[in-house]
């Protein structure tokens, strides 16, 4: 198999600190329900967290939204479009 580039590298780093971030956000919208009982709140960092995946969790060959909690590893391939996501960019 052929190694990444530089742009594959860079997307896979991008993907892991959003998973990051997805799991940070989901972490805080359910101590914002649980200890404080604080429901804007959590609905709010829900939605957030919804929007960014659905504006940056995408498969740069096809542009559709991926499940961010695949994993991520250098053979990890799109569902719609079966073409390898860090792979030929």
């Amino acid at each position: 198999m052929q190694d990444l580039s530089d742009k594959g590298s860079a997307l896979k780093a991008k993907f892991k600190k959003f998973q990051k971030l997805s799991l940070l956000l989901y972490a805080l919208a359910a101590i914002s329900f649980v200890f404080a009982s604080n429901i804007p709140l959590t609905i709010i960092l829900v939605v957030l967290d919804i929007f960014l995946e659905t504006r940056l969790y995408v498969c740069p060959h096809c542009g559709k939204t991926l499940d961010c909690r695949r994993r991520v590893h250098d053979d990890v391939t799109c569902p719609k479009c079966q073409k390898y996501i860090f792979r030929g960019l």
